[in-house]
């Protein structure tokens, strides 16, 4: 499986037959190039214009929203309603988190999350994989909330997004107050994993976090 960063929290994943998976695709105002990108299924986590322009993504995908299991594209994708900040909603409204699998590799994209996990909320995420996490602050949780939110799910891999770049056009923190004192690789652009390449972890250790490029 590739996972690709695009920027924001946009995401390419293609498994090994070649299905395409798009998460969040953003809009021009947001400040990452646009891709010219195809997908089988795309999944948008809640409707503010830097996650649900679909219209940017080629190749007639199935679009998968709100909570719920559903299907698209041969895969069964689980929702699970969330919020985008801290006072149930009243603030910025709701947020979809997206639990798949693909390759045999649990997947779950937390969209703009706003506060800590309830336990309901974590049991049905299920044995997560590789996490895509929010950690900017301001709009989504902060660098501490991500932490004890990677610390709720568990994951093998987590993966940052929603994080401040040269091409960002407004303003939330960086990514470095997560990353300080945690175990860190930086593939490029792509990160190549399998169920067989996944890190094993162990009691007491935490996720192996993958930085990745955006250019």
């Amino acid at each position: 499986m590739k996972i690709t960063w695009l920027g924001h929290s946009c995401f390419r994943i293609e498994d090994v037959s070649g299905r395409v998976v798009v998460t969040d695709p953003f809009d021009e105002a947001v400040g990452y190039p646009l891709p010219r990108i195809r997908a089988d299924a795309v999944t948008v986590s809640h409707d503010h214009h830097d996650h649900n322009n679909v219209e940017a993504v080629g190749g007639r995908p199935e679009v998968v929203k709100g909570p719920g299991e559903k299907e698209a594209a041969g895969i069964r994708f689980l929702g699970t309603a969330t919020y985008h900040d801290e006072r149930g909603g009243k603030k910025r409204g709701t947020n979809t988190i997206f639990s798949f699998e693909m390759d045999g590799v649990r997947i779950c994209h937390l969209g703009d999350l706003g506060h800590l996990l309830g336990e309901k909320e974590a049991s049905a995420l299920g044995d997560v994989d590789v996490l895509m996490i929010p950690v900017g602050g301001v709009y989504t949780l902060d660098a501490e909330g991500a932490k004890k939110v990677v610390g709720q799910i568990k994951p093998k891999v987590a993966i940052p997004m929603h994080f401040m770049t040269p091409a960002l056009t407004f303003e939330v923190e960086s990514a470095d107050r997560f990353l300080s004192g945690q175990k860190v690789e930086r593939p490029g652009t792509t990160f190549e994993v399998s169920k067989e390449t996944l890190p094993e972890g162990g009691e007491g250790e935490g996720p192996v976090i993958v930085v990745l490029e955006y250019k």
